[in-house]
């Protein structure tokens, strides 16, 4: 699967881009479109030095893209984030 993922804020506010290919489970990969695919909580306002995510993940001939912040990241985007991170 390929990903394209923007993180910014946090204290720095520096942002930082990553792209590239992941390979995720049958289950963990439906868990990830649902998400995906799962309008986002309200965005809390008052986040002071969260971080946002701008995830862009294709699957085949598939396009999710989503929104997030450190308020409202779901479990699943929250691992597929981590395996990104942890691959680099």
């Amino acid at each position: 699967m390929k990903y394209s993922l923007s993180i910014s804020g946090g204290f720095t506010g520096i942002t930082k881009k990553y792209a590239g290919e992941v390979s995720v489970a049958g289950t963990e990969l439906k868990k990830i479109v649902e998400a995906l695919n799962t309008p986002p909580l309200a965005k809390n306002e008052n986040l002071r030095d969260g971080l946002q995510y701008h995830l862009n993940v294709q699957k085949d001939t598939e396009n999710y893209e989503a929104n997030f912040d450190d308020s409202n990241l779901p479990s699943p985007i929250r691992s597929l984030i981590t395996t990104i991170l942890n691959q680099k």
